[in-house]
């Protein structure tokens, strides 16, 4: 049964993502077009955020007391795929709108986190590799970024029906996924806070919330930007599948790149290309700095994500394993989403976009000279750390 529970799980993490390059990658376009304003549209993208900030930790929390981590995550997908027509009925009327995106928000987010603690733990067991599983998200997410930028041209409104077919997909997908217990559905309770009691994973989230609030305004407005600079929806679509591609050399080798470089070496270099990203935002995007910006994008969210997913699979303990997931994505996708789509989108409209990623790219590089500062002055991945000899 192992090449069928690789099987089933590829594809799910292939539709997991497909959803997100569909709805993720073009809400903001669909909200330009129905004439909402950029502080509106950074509020109504960024309250799955805001929601994820409080809904994340109960998701968690659910997640390591239910008898399998597995029925939360079919209840996530299932409410997903109905939720998301809520935001094309509620018309262009703002409050019913940010109600429609605050309802779908709160399944949505829990589903990437909730896959991630159940087959990080399959491959615990051997069951699955991780890091081949997560690839067939980006392949997912590189095929349907291509697809839609050609489709969404002409024919918008189709954002909805594709991501609730793939979400009702994603559940049926989940009822073959092999069960994995929630390890406090029995015994003592092991509470939240004790999770940051780890000084090393505090400075990891620090310094991830940092750089995720550059990631959380690109995600809400790269797309508006873009357009407004003269560039094609189709030339956003192959964007949007070269930086999924460009994130499967990191997924495929990045246990190797971890034992070799360790956790502080590797986003370190991530912190570099993330400032030289911003700057090429900033300075120069034409249709050729575009796509090579997300030729960089490999070496920016991924790495984070990974490094992050496999500290907490590795020293947190097993009672808070879901929960301690679903903590990784309130600090990248959250925190960093609420201030740099919601502020960001407040500070684009007054100063715009241009200023924005330029402000971005001095706080990425004071960030990552920071990290490097306060980890090589209190040596704080120095013994635990597999990259370390």
């Amino acid at each position: 049964m192992p090449n069928r529970n690789v099987t089933t799980l590829a594809i799910f993490y292939a539709f997991i993502y497909m959803s997100i390059g569909t709805f993720s990658s073009y809400i903001g376009i669909y909200f330009t077009e129905v004439g909402l304003g950029n502080s509106e549209i950074g509020i109504l993208t960024s309250i799955g955020a805001v929601v994820g900030l409080f809904a994340q930790p109960l998701w968690g929390i659910l997640g390591d007391r239910a008898k399998t981590k597995n029925s939360i995550l079919m209840i996530c997908t299932f409410f997903a795929s109905v939720t998301v027509w809520l935001i094309p009925w509620a018309g262009t009327l703002f409050v019913p709108l940010l109600l429609g995106m605050a309802l779908f928000s709160l399944f949505q987010i829990a589903i990437n986190p909730l896959s991630d603690a159940i087959t990080l733990e399959l491959s615990s067991k051997g069951i699955v590799r991780f890091s081949s599983v997560r690839t067939f998200g980006s392949v997912g997410y590189a095929i349907v970024s291509v697809a839609a930028g050609w489709l969404f041209t002409t024919h918008l409104n189709l954002i909805f029906l594709i991501t609730s077919f793939i979400m009702l997909g994603c559940f049926l997908l989940s009822l073959g996924i092999p069960k994995v217990a929630g390890h406090q559905s029995s015994g003592k309770k092991v509470q939240l806070i004790s999770i940051f009691k780890n000084k090393q994973l505090v400075l990891l989230y620090a310094y991830t919330l940092s750089l995720s609030i550059a990631m959380g305004f690109l995600f809400s407005f790269q797309a508006i930007y873009s357009k407004q600079q003269g560039i094609s929806m189709e030339v956003i679509g192959i964007g949007l599948a070269i930086g999924s591609f460009t994130q499967f050399p990191f997924m495929i080798f990045f246990r190797q790149f971890y034992e070799r470089f360790g956790i502080r070496n590797i986003l370190l270099f991530s912190g570099f290309i993330h400032t030289l990203r911003w700057c090429l935002y900033a300075f120069a995007l034409t249709p050729f700095t575009y796509l090579l910006s997300w030729m960089l994008h490999g070496g920016t969210y991924i790495l984070f994500y990974m490094c992050l997913a496999e500290y907490v699979n590795s020293y947190v303990v097993k009672e808070l394993k879901a929960s301690g997931q679903m903590l990784n994505s309130v600090i990248q996708m959250s925190v960093g989403k609420i201030i740099g789509g919601m502020l960001g989108g407040v500070y684009a409209a007054q100063w715009g976009f241009q200023s924005a990623f330029l402000m971005l790219a001095i706080m990425g590089a004071l960030s990552t000279i920071a990290f490097y500062w306060v980890s090589r002055r209190y040596r704080v991945f120095e013994q635990r750390e597999p990259g370390n000899s």
